[in-house]
């Protein structure tokens, strides 16, 4: 049998792992948001060499960018829902946990959460916009930012 301070110790412990975790999740959409980011101004770059070869070849260019824009999208969703997951989890911990918690700072990480879920409704929108955009690429580039 646990006593009071080995069960304070254990929930400690347990809290300090769960919060490195939620970090970690954390970390891991923002490492998302990123390759989204790289994998975009990819996008941007093969739809401008698409446009070029057109014109100075006068003959229609098959477009490479519209499945790299949507592969983006899709990475972006992943990240969104991540970050989204994480503000939530952090959110129904702090009003479960903490009752003393400033009315402020819970109507605070409830806006981020409300926010990040916004977020992913959008992302997702986006992302089944240009992959629908991607199976119809036969009609030039398709960048949506």
């Amino acid at each position: 049998m646990l006593n009071s301070t080995q069960r304070s110790a254990a929930q400690a412990a347990h809290e300090t792992a769960f919060d490195l975790s939620l970090i970690k999740d954390e970390r891991i959409g923002d490492v998302l948001f990123l390759i989204a980011s790289m994998i975009a101004l990819i996008s941007t770059y093969q739809a401008e060499e698409t446009i070029i070869i057109e014109e100075f070849s006068q003959t229609p260019q098959p477009d490479r960018s519209a499945r790299t824009v949507a592969a983006s999208s899709w990475t972006f969703l992943i990240g969104s829902i991540l970050i989204a997951y994480v503000a939530i989890v952090r959110y129904r911990e702090i009003a479960a946990s903490a009752p003393d918690a400033s009315p402020l700072m819970l109507k605070g990480r409830w806006f981020t959460a409300l926010g990040d879920i916004v977020s992913v409704i959008g992302f997702g929108l986006s992302a089944l916009g240009d992959q629908l955009k991607a199976h119809a690429s036969s009609e030039g580039p398709t960048i949506a930012r």
